[in-house]
């Protein structure tokens, strides 16, 4: 466990903040470049009825795209291995860095965490259109920099 004193504030993280921030990167990898599957974006025209040429471009951008499956292995892979108390974590960064909470609320965001319903919080961040903003913020105002390799 991580500690950092940020005014006469001490911050305690059972999640490392550096396996924090790479969450943060592979949500936002995953969402933030719209390579999150779309249902119009998903449909290549196969109708060879009325156009015998496949549709080149649909097939193009596809491939060109980083496969989902891959990052979502690995982003999945990090949270699952967290502990119940670093995924609480990450919920209670997630609220605090979505402004439920204050940084100087920390104690108060993750009881609250601890008490939410069970639920996967790997299917919540995916949903959370900004949810790798909401943890950065969170770990930057909690005195938590970005890893050497994100700045």
């Amino acid at each position: 466990m991580k500690k950092v004193i940020q005014g006469d504030r001490a911050f305690d993280l059972t999640i490392d903040p550096d396996v924090a921030y790479r969450i943060a990167v592979l949500a936002q990898s995953y969402q933030g470049e719209g390579i999150m599957p779309m249902e119009e974006d998903d449909v290549v025209d196969s109708d060879i009825g009325d156009d015998p040429i496949t549709d080149i471009e649909a097939i193009a951008d596809e491939a060109e795209e980083p496969h989902e499956d891959v990052l979502d292995d690995e982003l999945e892979g990090l949270i699952r291995g967290l502990n119940i108390d670093a995924k609480h974590d990450l919920l209670a960064l997630i609220w605090v860095g979505r402004g439920d909470y204050e940084a100087r609320d920390w104690a108060s965001a993750r009881r609250a965490a601890r008490e939410a319903e069970p639920f996967d919080v790997t299917d919540y961040l995916e949903e959370l259109q900004m949810g790798s903003d909401y943890i950065e913020n969170a770990l930057e105002a909690m005195g938590y920099p970005p890893p050497d390799e994100l700045s």
